[in-house]
Parts: C-alpha cells; structure tokens; sequence
C-alpha cells in the first residue's frame, strides 16, 4: 500500500496568553488514499503575529489542535 506525503500550509488559530488570532501552519500530512486515511505527523507555526508574547498556546488547524509554545520569540511545537 502506497502512502502519500504532503507538506501543507494551512490556516489556524492561536489561543493563549489572552490571546486569540490567525497564524498560518506549515503541516506534513500522510494519507493513504485507497483506506481514506489521513494523518497529520508534524505541524509548526509558519507565521503569527510578532508581537504575541512568549508563553504557552494552543493552535487549532483542520480539525486538530495541539500545545505550543513561544520561547524567546521561536515556536516549539507539540505532538500532533
């Protein structure tokens, strides 16, 4: 059976730190086409405001949403 990755950039949303906006994901997608079966393996944060202070979020994408956080004003991401 034959599987298929993408990377996909895909529109989200941060929540956190009394916060709430739109940020961009970059996500890695694997699916296998003849069982319809899709699965997200990794997803970091593309693009969010700058001025989002550090601390922990959450970021809803595609009908998932995972733990982040910003330290030092990078994106580390959790499991999907």
């Amino acid at each position: 059976m034959v599987s298929i990755r993408e990377a996909v950039l895909v529109s989200g949303t941060l929540k956190g730190m009394s916060h709430q906006v739109p940020c961009m994901v970059r996500a890695v997608k694997v699916s296998l086409p003849n069982l319809d079966i899709l699965k997200w393996v990794r997803a970091d944060i593309a693009n969010a405001p700058s001025e989002l202070p550090d601390g922990a979020y959450n970021v809803s994408f595609e009908g998932r949403t995972i733990k982040v956080k910003k330290i030092a004003g990078n994106w580390e991401t959790g499991e999907v």
